[in-house]
């Protein structure tokens, strides 16, 4: 406050008195009030949290003006971090704890010893493979596995045997040759077998009989079956109730003679 002198100009009387009496209580409250700046600067001077020391204006110095706002988290405000693969995975920490909970789930996805080694087997390789239907059996095909005895092999058209041969292996082969006036074509496209006397041997070739129609008649065999067939027209003619003949027969001729 300022100070109001009041000015003694004779000698002391009440007046004078009580002005001598103002002057010192406004002196005293000046000094009262000056004692008490003094204690607050000295309490002032001597708070250390609201005061920087030279190490903390140093550090202050070295902080990029912003620092703390909206995308002010540079990596070079974070500095360099190093996380581990070994942790308990948490979702709750410093950035670096966070960071080693990712990698340790990582690992234990992969399998393989270390965060950063490459497995065996990417995801989308994986998914590939889940998705191709011909790797992997159905429920139905399961089903059928498994009413199939260990070692049974597919069914096939074959003969075991064919007269006194045995065929030797599984699907073996069977070769059938000619003999003395055969001859044996085949054909792979039709998947036939001919079989052709040729007639170039004994016995030669002949027709479909040996009778007088065929290619190569046996005589002793045509004159048998005339004989035969005389001998049928005439039991044609003979009575059946003992009688003689009502008339001549009129066959064919028997060894010469007739009827």
């Amino acid at each position: 406050m300022a100070f109001n002198r009041r000015v003694i100009n004779k000698e002391l009387d009440m007046a004078n008195l009580n002005k001598h009496n103002d002057n010192y209580t406004d002196i005293e409250t000046t000094l009262d009030s000056h004692d008490i700046a003094v204690t607050n600067s000295a309490n002032h001077i001597a708070d250390g949290n609201i005061h920087t020391t030279a190490v903390e204006k140093a550090k202050l110095a070295g902080i990029t003006a912003g620092a703390g706002g909206a995308n002010s988290a540079t990596d070079t405000v974070i500095g360099n971090r190093t996380a581990t693969d070994n942790t308990t995975p948490s979702l709750t920490g410093s950035i670096t704890a966070l960071f080693s909970s990712l990698f340790t789930l990582i690992k234990g996805i992969t399998g393989k010893p270390s965060a950063l080694t490459a497995p065996a087997i990417t995801l989308e390789t994986t998914k590939a493979h889940v998705d191709n239907v011909n790797l992997h059996t159905t429920a139905a095909e399961k089903t059928k596995l498994a009413g199939i005895a260990a070692g049974a092999e597919v069914n096939q058209n074959s003969f075991a045997k064919v007269n006194n041969i045995d065929a030797a292996a599984k699907s073996d082969a069977l070769t059938v040759t000619g003999g003395t006036g055969i001859t044996v074509t085949t054909n792979p496209t039709t998947k036939t077998m001919t079989v052709t006397a040729t007639g170039t041997a004994t016995p030669g070739a002949h027709g479909s009989s040996h009778n007088s129609d065929g290619s190569d008649p046996i005589p002793e065999l045509v004159s048998l079956k005339a004989k035969v067939t005389a001998l049928e027209n005439f039991l044609a003619y003979m009575p059946i109730d003992g009688g003689g003949f009502d008339t001549s027969p009129g066959g064919p001729v028997i060894d010469g003679g007739t009827i």
